[in-house]
């Protein structure tokens, strides 16, 4: 199996994007029917007349400096190509350039030989993947032809990462190489590698055997779940990534996110009590003792052995999401914020993040933290990973630190493609408009993260990563924008079926269509399907019935009862991801009027004004787009029937998911008007035994119009829950509430 495994990675190292390019420079040349396919798009590409024929053999001359890109070369050439090495054939030519940037390279195709110039072993590595691409994708049977070009070539970020997390789901050494293999054929440079979580740490430390005997492993429903690297697994991952350019920086997770390793030393917790790793996912309130100088020292034994390994000049430390509870009552982090004349317990996380950040000083290494890392205080040479949207990236270079953007709104590839299509990935710009010349150059680039908590293995790895990995690498190569969306995706298309090809599984670009609701001019309601891609055609199925209904150029499907509608997708005749299911509801409160006495969150806006009123349920997955969110407030809400109605009932639904803090809530009032002045209350209801419930829920509120009279107005008031019980697992004194739909029937 390994074998068959290492042969597959071999082939994937010629991974071919067979690509159409629109590009300035090439207009008077792709006019004439030629055009060079290359993801990332680069720079400067010069197209000739003519072609140079690569038949069966090759040579390649080559400095010494430049051996391990030839052997890369030899091993592509001689695997994929089936090319044998003849100093009496094509001659490919590496040479040194001092002229050229530290990345840039020169590709140079002639009538006789093929040249490629660069500074450095790294760049000639980046013009030899333009090459393969090239061959690749003008591989015609057993002859190859070349066009004759030149391009100059280099990238426009000096990061250019992407995040695997083989915590939440354990990943095998091979799956790290053949990502290691895609990154470096895409010019990515940087795997950041997550390696301890509350749900499992993953890296042999010698001095602490504990940490992969009990914090690698985990209780689920078919047993136990375990996985580490070994040292050796991780040096041999460390020089595999070398060869290819690819810098791997290890996260080592503190203060919080840090249940593992409490499992495993109880004594690291400011309680010392026994815990288990974390079965579940979301936030723990189970953190690492700031008070206590032994996890100082703790801390800093582990970040000798990973420094030993890893030849990062940078370590990620995490710094995200800590919740301050056991802090809060911790008789030493309370003594140390008072020694330390501390204002609180930020100020307590900032201490602890600058003594560990003084220590990797003293080893030479560099801190990168998320932005969570800003609250209390910044550490002066600290990088910060801006997550939570792009302000701690805009806040962090005004500070005068480096920043690496990799926000959740384009950046989180473990977001469905409906939350994060290509497109939306494609549009990334990690440059804030608001900072100056001098903070811009403060960017390092970016980052695409996979958190595998829904990623359980390779295959849906792969999907969740490609093909948005492409336009990441467009975006953070050949920054800035001189590209065309449609062109991207056109290529796109032409190279998904090799990639699938190679054992790359390939997810969707683009959401197949999103439903909306409307009425029609008399008044009657229509679901409306707007496409995912223009080319997408769609047959429907209604209310569980078998027989499919092909939909007509306008996309509308006549609405004459509540029910599920199922709409299958269809590219070039065959199904194009799974059947999208919508839930409507049709009442007598469908759009109508909604004033919002409280704000909906901007991160979940859902709808807008019209989500509660819009007839689409929400199902299981907060992020479906049915469902609107309201981050620590009440919810106050008031619906114009527009006229006096007789109604029955009234009914809303609210989604529960307390690992996200999210909660139904404990008392809704229902309120009735007819001059939206004097209001009745049609009934209250009152409840808490939900807040201990687990897992993602959907909880319905329901009242009877016991007076059977006709009213204008209704009015929700939704009170959420205040303080999370101290019981509660996932820490913080904020809750969410989402709210999909008020039905009045």
């Amino acid at each position: 199996m390994i074998k068959k495994y290492i042969f597959a990675l071999s082939k994937l190292i010629t991974v071919s994007l067979l690509v159409s390019i629109s590009f300035s420079r090439c207009t008077e040349h792709e006019k004439k029917g030629k055009s060079i396919h290359i993801i990332p798009l680069p720079k400067e590409i010069k197209l000739q007349n003519g072609l140079l024929s690569v038949q069966n053999a090759f040579s390649i001359d080559a400095d010494r400096i430049f051996e391990n890109e030839r052997e890369l070369l030899k091993t592509a050439l001689t695997t994929e190509f089936n090319l044998i090495e003849d100093h009496n054939s094509i001659l490919i030519q590496f040479s040194r350039d001092e002229s050229c940037d530290p990345d840039e390279y020169i590709l140079s195709i002639n009538k006789n030989n093929i040249t490629i110039k660069a500074s450095n072993p790294r760049g000639i590595f980046y013009g030899t993947r333009s090459l393969i691409q090239l061959m690749e994708m003008n591989k015609k049977q057993h002859e190859i032809h070349l066009p004759i070009c030149k391009i100059k070539d280099w990238p426009s970020f000096k990061h250019r990462g992407m995040l695997i997390d083989c915590c939440r789901h354990f990943f095998e050494k091979d799956v790290i190489k053949k990502y290691i293999d895609l990154l470096a054929y895409f010019k990515m440079n940087t795997l950041h590698w997550h390696l301890t979580e509350d749900q499992g740490w993953r890296i042999e430390i010698e001095k602490y055997p504990l940490l992969t005997e009990i914090g690698s492993k985990r209780k689920d429903s078919t047993g136990i779940y375990e996985g580490y690297y070994t040292k050796k697994d991780i040096k041999e991952i460390i020089d595999y990534a070398a060869k290819r350019h690819i810098s791997v920086i290890p996260e080592i997770e503190f203060p919080g996110h840090s249940q593992a390793a409490i499992a495993s030393y109880p004594q690291l917790s400011c309680t010392g009590n026994p815990i288990d790793v974390a079965t579940e996912w979301g936030v723990f309130k189970d953190i690492y003792c700031a008070g206590n100088d032994s996890v100082y020292t703790f801390m800093e034994d582990v970040l000798e052995e990973v420094i030993e390994l890893f030849p990062s000049p940078y370590i990620h430390i995490g710094g995200d999401e800590a919740p301050k509870t056991r802090w809060e009552n911790c008789p030493k982090c309370q003594k140390r914020i008072e020694d330390e004349n501390l204002k609180d317990e930020h100020e307590l996380q900032s201490y602890f993040i600058k003594r560990i950040e003084k220590y990797l000083n003293s080893k030479g290494k560099i801190l990168i933290g998320w932005d969570e890392i800003l609250e209390g205080g910044l550490a002066k040479n600290a990088i910060v990973q801006s997550w939570r949207g792009m302000n701690g990236g805009i806040e962090a270079a005004k500070h005068g630190n480096k920043v690496i953007m990799s926000p959740t709104s384009h950046a989180y590839f473990d977001y469905s493609i409906k939350t994060t299509d290509l497109k939306k990935v494609y549009e990334f710009d990690p440059i804030p408009k608001d900072l100056d010349s001098v903070q811009q150059k403060l960017i390092l680039g970016g980052e695409c993260n996979l958190w595998s908590e829904h990623i359980p293995n390779e295959d849906q790895l792969d999907k969740m990563a490609f093909p948005r990995l492409l336009a990441m690498s467009e975006v953070l190569w050949s920054y800035p924008k001189e590209r065309k969306y449609t062109s991207f995706l056109n290529r796109v298309d032409k190279h998904t079926e090799l990639l699938n090809d190679k054992g790359v599984h390939v997810g969707l670009d683009a959401f197949p269509c999103e439903i909306t609701t409307a009425i029609d001019d008399f008044k009657n309601p229509l679901a409306i399907i707007n496409p995912g891609r223009s080319e997408l055609h769609f047959e429907y199925q209604w209310n569980g019935d078998s027989s499919t209904t092909i939909i007509d150029s306008a996309y509308k499907v006549p609405l004459n009862n509540s029910g599920q509608l199922r709409i299958i997708a269809k590219k070039d005749k065959k199904t194009y991801g799974d059947p999208v299911v919508q839930h409507i509801q049709l009442h007598q409160g469908l759009f109508k009027k909604v004033n919002y006495n409280t704000n909906y969150s901007n991160y979940y806006k859902a709808n807008q004004e019209l989500t509660l009123v819009d007839g689409q349920l929400g199902g299981k997955e907060f992020r479906d787009g049915d469902w609107q969110g309201f981050w620590n407030t009440h919810l106050d809400i008031t619906i114009d029937l527009e006229k006096e109605t007789l109604f029955d009932s009234l009914s809303v639904h609210f989604y529960q998911y307390i690992n996200s803090w999210i909660f139904s809530p404990i008392e809704i009032a229902f309120n009735v008007s007819n001059d939206s002045v004097n209001w009745t209350n049609l009934g209250t209801i009152k409840k808490e035994e939900h807040i201990s419930k687990r897992g993602k829920m959907i909880d319905e509120f329901a009242i009877f119009n016991s007076s059977k009279k006709p009213y204008r107005y209704i009015n929700l008031v939704a009170n959420p829950l205040k303080v999370i019980p101290d019981w509660h697992e996932a820490a913080g004194n904020s809750t969410w509430l989402f709210v999909d739909e008020i039905i009045v029937k």
